[in-house]
């Protein structure tokens, strides 16, 4: 069954992770604006059918979806794709994501080079995936689910679909010290919990 089928729980869902969220699918004029900018911004390292078919996307409050996917593959993604809403928020002090945008879209982009260097947006896919790292800790997903995860996104991160973001050894090597990090601290949070049930 198609995602949007489900759309009002999923966007329940999604705004108890982030209250300003909003669901959409990929048809809209924005993301096919963002579609035929995408291959000459990344020079040609994601083509418009792959955005537009193989990517969830965030700007500000909206989380777009290929309108083929089903309700899994969406759910599979809430938690990152908040967390790019939430850090939207940051950039806007604290106020609504919309008034981010403008500041997070600059540094997302192109600092402190647009290619190759870009380290605030192999930061903030690292904090986004983070976060769904430990929304599934917390549902009780094991350490290789993890550690593959975090590869997964490392390699999309350092590759043409996220503008060669970040050095491939540099980007594989952060996001397995940030798995590492986020599941010892799902064990001591587990270690502390069993203290507290003797």
């Amino acid at each position: 069954m198609a995602w949007f089928e489900e759309q009002p729980r999923l966007q329940r869902l999604a705004r108890t992770i982030e209250p300003t969220a909003r669901l959409e699918t990929k048809d809209g004029w924005l993301w096919r604006a963002m579609a035929r900018a995408l291959p000459l911004v990344t020079l040609g390292g994601i083509s418009r059918r792959a955005f537009l078919e193989d990517y969830a996307t965030t700007i500000g409050p909206l989380q777009g979806y290929p309108r083929a996917w089903d309700a899994a593959a969406v759910e599979r993604l809430l938690v990152h794709e908040a967390r790019h809403t939430r850090q939207a928020r940051w950039f806007a002090l604290g106020l609504h994501p919309w008034l981010g945008v403008p500041l997070m879209g600059v540094a997302y982009l192109l600092l402190p080079l647009p290619l190759g260097l870009a380290y605030v947006r192999y930061r903030l896919e690292l904090d986004a995936d983070a976060a769904d790292w430990r929304h599934r800790l917390a549902r009780g997903a094991g350490a290789d689910e993890i550690r593959s995860r975090a590869r997964q996104l490392a390699e999309r991160v350092a590759s043409g679909h996220y503008g060669w973001a970040w050095p491939r050894r540099w980007a594989l090597r952060g996001f397995a010290r940030a798995a590492e990090r986020a599941l010892a601290r799902a064990r001591r949070g587990g270690e502390r919990g069993s203290e507290q049930l003797d």
